[in-house]
């Protein structure tokens, strides 16, 4: 089996496969109520950071493009949550259309780190406004995965040349290693996922000899959950960190319970 070859008919819950995807996760293993119960829950590394981001944020009083940054990451791991949990073309588009309009807040956040403070860059968001409203357009016409894909990965791509940008403008040591570590995550999360795109009999077959506990190990989809979710959220924290560092706050990277988090040691943001 693979994503785009798949039976669509299903004994669980929401009924058959309406979506154009279908995972190499056995589908209602786990449980009658969810379609793919490890792809469902890893999700949780796109709602647990963006909820502490959120508080983060308020509690900082940062910028509001840092609200729409967690908020629009939150919504990918809601949408990508119900899009597990039902294999449901409705679903579906709750995670990847947000998966577009996210990256598009994170390249403006960025590219506003060295805004002067109330401007607005108007045209950047135009543009990149522009850019997921025809996405949106076209993936609603054309539902092949390749439009996702390749629009989702263009977006992907001007995010690390942005990240390099600012480190080559302002160069910190710890930030430099949180590019890298997030590098890896990304990276090593999206070779996991497409190695099981690609050898998913393999994948299946060496998780039937597995013991019971350790069989979610091998959720290779979850795994990209799990680690392109945290370097996205690292992503908006590098992007906090520098803009702190443009307005003079005097910010650290600190560690907290959800990991790496930016302190501002000169207190609130007026």
């Amino acid at each position: 089996m693979s994503p785009l070859n798949f039976n669509p008919s299903n004994d669980g819950y929401w009924g058959d496969t309406t979506s154009t995807l279908d995972w190499c996760e056995t589908n209602y293993e786990v449980s009658w109520y969810v379609a793919e119960f490890w792809n469902t829950i890893t999700n949780l590394s796109m709602i647990i950071t963006p909820i502490y981001g959120l508080q983060q944020v308020f509690t900082e009083r940062l910028e509001k493009r840092f609200i729409l940054s967690f908020t629009l990451l939150l919504l990918v791991g809601i949408g990508s949550t119900m899009f597990h949990m039902t294999l449901q073309y409705s679903m579906q588009m709750m995670d990847e259309i947000p998966m577009v309009w996210s990256s598009g807040a994170f390249i403006y956040t960025i590219y506003m780190t060295t805004s002067k403070p109330g401007e607005k860059g108007m045209i950047a968001l135009s543009l990149l406004s522009l850019y997921c409203t025809m996405f949106t357009v076209i993936y609603s016409i054309w539902t092949h995965p390749i439009v996702h894909q390749f629009m989702y990965g263009i977006l992907v791509v001007l995010i690390l040349l942005q990240a390099a940008f600012i480190l080559h403008q302002d160069m910190d040591m710890v930030s430099t290693k949180l590019f890298v570590v997030g590098l890896f995550l990304y990276g090593g999360g999206f070779l996991l996922w497409n190695f099981e795109n690609h050898f998913c009999p393999l994948v299946q077959s060496a998780r039937s000899s597995f013991p019971s506990l350790l069989k979610p190990l091998t959720q290779l989809h979850g795994w990209w959950h799990l680690m392109a979710g945290y370097a996205t959220y690292m992503n908006i924290q590098f992007s906090i960190f520098h803009r702190l560092r443009f307005l003079k706050k005097n910010p650290r990277y600190g560690l907290d319970w959800i990991g790496v988090a930016v302190i501002n040691q000169d207190g609130k943001m007026k």
